[in-house]
């Protein structure tokens, strides 16, 4: 897959406004039969309403989404043969996925790799190393099931957003992940204006001071006897860094 350029915001350099790649997550038909229509129908301007139905492509990249609104017959059209371009240019497209409580209903999850399972985008740090934003399987407590989440991680200060920060979020949809790469972005831009470990900076490595206090609660939490290890290393094997090493490893036997 070519390298997708995203744009941001002239007011909020961490803020994506759009992208020169979408893929079509997936299509669907919202018709006057539906129970919602009317209220569902009501995210359009009203010059743009169809009384007979709307065809739907949702578009999304890794850090964006739009969705397509075009004539029923065309989206039907392309469900039968999906390797045609949609002509976008028959309908209007809209910036972001409708989030009311019928649209939610309407569409489902989705994940941007097969089983919510890898990378999505990647920052290159100033300073080396990268934030990388990744989509994985996961629970905030033991024993509970695992779920789809999203979150990021900073190679050059190691910071687990997982335990620390509270910089995880459920994988629902591209507004998900939109939040997570955006993170990932405020992390970056802090690092390049405060520097690593400045006052006002979110990059900030360890301290290991700290290392004895986070393993005994790590060891509660898990029921783990592992012994007191620099932060690096104890990333590297049971954190961020092997989830997301994991991940590549998914994506290559994938590729």
């Amino acid at each position: 897959m070519p390298v997708n350029t995203h744009y941001v915001s002239e007011t909020n350099p961490t803020r994506v406004t759009r992208a020169d790649w979408y893929r079509i997550s997936m299509t669907g038909l919202l018709t006057p039969r539906h129970e919602d229509f009317k209220a569902m129908q009501s995210v359009f301007p009203s010059e743009c309403r169809r009384p007979e139905g709307y065809g739907l492509a949702f578009l999304e990249s890794e850090e964006h989404s739009r969705l397509y609104v075009g004539p029923i017959e065309q989206i039907t059209e392309y469900k039968k043969d999906p390797s045609k371009p949609l002509d976008v240019s028959q309908g209007q497209t809209y910036d972001k996925w409708p989030n009311t409580d019928e649209w939610e209903q309407f569409i489902p999850d989705n994940t941007w790799n097969p089983d919510g399972r890898g990378i999505i985008t990647t920052f290159a740090h100033p300073m080396g190393g990268d934030a990388i934003v990744y989509e994985f399987h996961g629970s905030w407590l033991k024993d509970r099931p695992k779920r789809p989440l999203v979150t990021f991680h900073c190679t050059h200060c190691h910071a687990d957003t997982f335990h620390d920060s509270g910089k995880v979020h459920e994988n629902h949809g591209p507004d998900d992940r939109r939040w997570a790469a955006q993170q990932a972005r405020q992390h970056i831009h802090s690092a390049e204006r405060h520097g690593v470990g400045g006052e006002n900076s979110q990059c900030r490595k360890a301290d290991p001071n700290m290392m004895p206090t986070v393993t005994k609660i790590a060891n509660e939490i898990y029921g783990t006897n592992n012994p007191v290890t620099p932060y690096e290393s104890m990333c590297a094997t049971s954190g961020p860094c092997a989830t997301i090493r994991e991940l590549k490893t998914l994506q290559a036997a994938r590729d």
